[in-house]
This record gives C-alpha cells, sequence and structure tokens, in this order.
C-alpha cells in the first residue's frame, strides 16, 4: 500500500481511459467482474471482441448488463464462467451453453488461492466500481460491496472504475487507493429518455403501452439499464425484473405460516427471490419486535422495518443495534434513500458475515430463503428445474441455512408454491400438514428439535 502522503500521485499515475483498461486483458487471462461491479470497462471489452486472437476466461456473478457479447459475435473472443448466481441476464447465455456456472461458497470462495497459491489458477485481473477517495485517500463500494474487497485483494492487477453517484455506506467498506493498480474516472451517463422511446416505438402499441405505464412507476433511471432488453421480455417479466410485480395471492398465506415461526428478538437473514422477497410487503414481520439483521442482501422494505424500530438489533449479539449486510442488492428505491450516509446499516465482507463461526454467534440466528422443488423426503432444490436447467445459483443460501441451524435457537426456513398435483402426497408424508385454501405452501425446516414440518395448502379445481 502507498503511503498517505503519496496516494494523489499514485492515483494521477493510475488514471487510465476504459479503453485502456480494456487493453489490459490478452488471451489466456482469467478476468473478473464481481456482482455489481461497474459498465463502462464491461463494454470497452466487449468491444474489442475482434481484437483479441485468443480465448478469455471471464467470470460474471449475475450481471446487471450485457454489453452484446451473450447473444452476438462480440461473445466469440470469451469464455463465461458465473459464479454463483446466473441472473436473469444471463440465463439464455447459459441455456445456449455459451458458459458454465461455478457453484461456490462465499466463505471459502478465496481458501484455493490462500492455501495453495502454487495449484491454485490465479486471477489476473478484477474490474470494480467504487467511490471517488476521501481526503485520506480512501474508497468504499456504495451500497453493493458484496466481495469486491476480496477480489481486489487476490488480483494480480486490480483496476477501479470510480463513479461519483456511489452513495456512501458505513461498516467494513473502506479501501486505500493505494491497494489499486489503476483507475478509470468512469460514472454512468445520466438516464436518456430519448433511449428507452426509441425502444417503445418499435413495439406493438399495447405492449408499448404496458411499458410505459411500468415506466411512470419504476421510474426511467430503472428501466433504462435494461431497455435494451425490453423487447424480449414480456410487460409480467419485467415487472418481476424491477420488483414491483403484485404478489400472487398464495404468497399471503406463505406471509402468515412465516409470521408464525419468526420470534420477537430473531436475528434474520432474507433472500431477494419470491416469495421470501414479498414478505415485508406482506406483513410477515408486522408486531414483531427487536428483530435483528444479519443478511447477505435484502428484499424491498427491509430498510423501512429498520426505520420504523421493528428491526432494532437490540437482542443481537454481534454487531447490535445495527443492520448488517454484505450487500444492500434487493432494496427498492425508497429502502436506499433511508440506507444512504445512514451509520444505523452497515457492509461486512461476505467471507465474514457468512462464515459459520459468525452466524452461529448471533441471537437465535433465522434464514428465510425459497426453494424451487421440494421431494417426498423434504430435501429442498433452490438452484433448478429438473435437474438440468440452472435458474440462478447456490448464492449465499447453503451457508445462511447451515448457520441458522447450527445457531442455538436458530431456525431455516424455505418458502415455496405447491404447483403438483402429488401434494396429498406431500401432505401424508410431513406430519403436522395444516389445510387453508388456496394454492399455497410454505415448508417450514427444521424447528429446534429436528423435525420438519411443512405447512401446505391446495385448492384443487372443480
Amino acid at each position: 500500500m502507498k503511503g498517505p502522503a503519496n496516494w494523489q500521485e499514485h492515483y494521477r499515475a493510475g488514471l487510465i481511459s476504459a479503453q485502456d483498461a480494456a487493453r489490459l486483458v490478452k488471451p489466456g487471462m482469467r478476468v473478473h467482474f464481481p456482482l455489481a461491479g461497474g459498465s463502462i470497462v464491461q463494454r470497452a471489452l466487449a468491444a474489442r471482441s475482434g481484437e483479441l486472437a485468443g480465448s478469455v476466461d471471464v467470470r460474471l456473478t449475475s450481471p446487471l448488463i450485457d454489453p452484446g457479447w451473450f447473444a452476438s459475435e462480440l461473445g466469440r473472443a470469451f469464455q463465461f464462467e458465473f459464479e454463483l448466481f446466473i441472473g436473469n441476464l444471463a440465463r439464455p447465455a447459459h441455456d445456449a451453453l455459451r458458459g458454465s456456472y461455478l457453484p461456490n461458497l462465499f466463505s471459502t470462495a478465496f481458501k484455493a488461492l490462500e492455501e495453495r497459491p502454487d495449484e491454485a489458477k490465479p486471477i489476473d485481473l478484477t474490474f470494480v466500481n467504487v467511490t471517488p477517495p476521501n481526503d485520506s485517500g480512501f474508497v468504499s463500494f456504495g451500497p453493493h460491496q458484496w466481495n469486491k474487497r476480496e477480489y481486489i485483494r487476490h488480483a494480480e492487477v486490480a483496476v477501479a472504475e470510480v463513479d461519483k453517484s456511489l452513495t456512501r455506506t458505513y461498516g467494513d467498506v473502506w479501501m486505500h487507493v493505494g491497494e489499486f493498480d489503476y483507475f478509470v474516472e468512469a460514472t454512468p451517463p445520466t438516464p436518456d429518455p430519448a433511449v428507452l422511446e426509441s425502444e417503445l416505438v418499435q413495439m406493438e402499441p399495447a405492449k408499448r403501452d404496458q411499458l410505459r405505464t411500468i415506466v411512470a412507476e419504476a421510474g426511467i433511471e430503472r428501466v433504462l439499464p435494461i431497455a435494451r432488453y425490453l423487447a424480449r421480455m414480456s410487460p409480467t417479466e419485467v415487472r418481476v425484473l424491477l420488483g414491483i410485480a403484485p404478489p400472487p395471492k398464495e404468497y399471503e398465506a406463505i406471509a402468515g405460516y412465516l409470521s408464525e415461526l419468526i420470534e420477537d428478538g430473531a436475528t434474520i437473514q432474507i433472500g431477494v427471490g419470491d416469495p421470501s422477497a414479498q414478505m415485508p410487503r406482506l406483513g410477515a414481520f408486522e408486531a414483531k419486535h427487536d428483530l435483528g439483521l444479519h443478511t447477505e442482501m435484502v428484499a424491498p422494505g427491509i430498510a423501512r422495518l429498520v426505520d420504523r424500530g421493528i428491526i432494532n438489533g437490540q437482542r443481537k449479539t454481534v454487531h447490535r443495534g445495527k443492520a448488517v449486510a454484505v450487500a444492500w442488492s434487493g432494496s427498492d428505491p425508497d429502502d436506499l434513500r433511508i440506507i444512504d450516509d445512514n451509520p444505523g446499516f452497515e457492509l461486512y465482507d461476505p467471507g465474514y458475515v457468512l462464515k459459520l463461526s459468525t452466524l452461529t454467534s448471533n441471537y437465535h440466528q433465522t434464514s428465510i430463503n425459497n426453494a424451487l422443488t421440494i421431494d417426498l423426503t423434504g430435501q429442498i432444490n433452490s438452484e433448478t428445474v429438473l435437474g438440468a436447467r440452472m435458474i440462478n445459483g447456490t448464492g449465499g443460501q447453503p451457508e445462511m441455512h447451515l448457520g441458522a441451524f447450527l445457531c442455538p435457537g436458530g431456525r431455516d426456513h424455505a418458502g415455496a408454491v405447491n404447483r403438483d398435483k402429488w401434494h396429498d402426497l406431500a401432505d401424508r408424508a410431513t406430519n403436522g400438514a395444516r389445510r387453508a385454501g388456496d394454492d399455497s405452501a410454505f415448508f417450514r425446516g427444521y424447528r429446534r428439535d429436528g423435525i420438519r414440518d411443512c405447512a401446505a395448502a391446495r385448492q384443487e379445481p372443480s
């Protein structure tokens, strides 16, 4: 690390353009773009596809943009590997075998590099986005920190996209500019309504009108990043992607079951998929007292629960009184306004937050996640459809479930909607299943006595 007296010199010497940053990538290299890691250099690298005489191993985590390399000739120079999360934009590329999926754990992701560096494949380049440096030469990563600091410290060369639009956060979030090799000053451009309009005018009128309603509801700043994908998505899919789809009726029953299981004072973790992401807005945590938050990411409405005092962390044993996460991804705009420059919300690296020893030290750590399918013995699948098609990936769910199960007083919960014609067999295979009408189910997870029970319901068609 450079000393504080010369950090400005180090920063100025390392300033390069996005195009020059992309030219650092050579065939045969392993290049990483961590989750929510910036978009400017990704686009510059995709544009270099024709110049690369060989394959580049590009590792991505739930990419938020497609610079054209997933579905066009721009991708011919790249071998894509999706780590932890595939995400909506990359799923078609994975389906088409243009990329592979890498199952991994956040808490052990760098174990090979740390303990067997001579055997592990090195990280040649990593690209992340950061705030401008403060007066002491330190940067942070905005609300979506994830494992960016860990990637920087394990990469041979680290490049920072300096983004003035990133908000201030608290916790263990700082890094000195001396830990980076290059800097690209590249704040994303202000959303341009003309770009979105050029996409909309090419669509048939009914779809165009529905999408304009969505833009008015969600805001153009949220829709513009996905403008180029609107033509191949239905309005319903757009609402789901933006997190503004109305929750299905059966989720109300799931929220009711979950509310019965959440104890006052519990330290909760909640996943961003459905149905868990709908639980705050459906009242699953209303009338609860002194809840804590220790989570990988969040669901819309969680920051508002903190603001109202329902989540206050008063009984937490780790970071008492603080809401703790790896990233504030999953928050809606109202949540992010609450989190911005708020010391009650803290971010830490996933290697610490998701470590089993950290999770089991919490007060009644309680995980709330999702399942795609559940078999008759209670085994949960949250990753694939019929074992062949990857939907998203493991993320932090394995660690959170295990940590909650092993934590004294902890519980792990998985939510799912039962659309299986064999639901009656599932009811008989799980003691204590309860009928409640509608097409819904909530699989409660392991109770403290180790017995799995299931609250299930379905309304058969006449």
